[in-house]
């Protein structure tokens, strides 16, 4: 197995994001470094946003592939959830805000801010804020 697993505390999200981690990594060979996940339950609209916007992120990393290693921490506590992913990809050949419209959306309407900071050839982060 190739993913590094370096929280294994966690509520529901957190047990969620580690297996479809784990089932992604094992398909695609792609380095998974869980740094946090969340302790404490999450309103499930929340959550939904959380694992949407990691999906999409998986999808992007396959289609356009040359990622080697990506990193995920998850963290919430009482004045909101912090969502931070980054990998060391080629990035993507387009603007990437536009692969992610509807995660950004997603975030919107909970009062959150979701961005993609796109480095073609040196990879992406994407940061995400959402209060509780």
């Amino acid at each position: 197995m190739v993913m590094q697993l370096y929280v294994a505390e966690s509520d529901a999200l957190g047990s969620t994001l580690e297996s479809l981690a784990r089932e992604w990594s094992a398909r695609t060979g792609v380095v998974v470094e869980i740094w946090a996940l969340p302790r404490s339950p999450v309103p499930s609209g929340v959550g939904e946003a959380v694992r949407y916007t990691i999906k999409t992120v998986f999808a992007q990393i396959e289609m356009y592939g040359g990622t080697r290693r990506l990193s995920i921490a998850v963290t919430s506590r009482g004045d909101g959830l912090r969502l931070t992913i980054s990998h060391d990809g080629e990035g993507f050949p387009e603007p990437a805000g536009d692969r992610f419209a509807v995660p950004i959306a997603r975030f919107a309407a909970l009062r959150g801010k979701l961005t993609v900071n796109d480095v073609h050839g040196a990879g992406t982060t994407i940061t995400g804020a959402i209060p509780l």
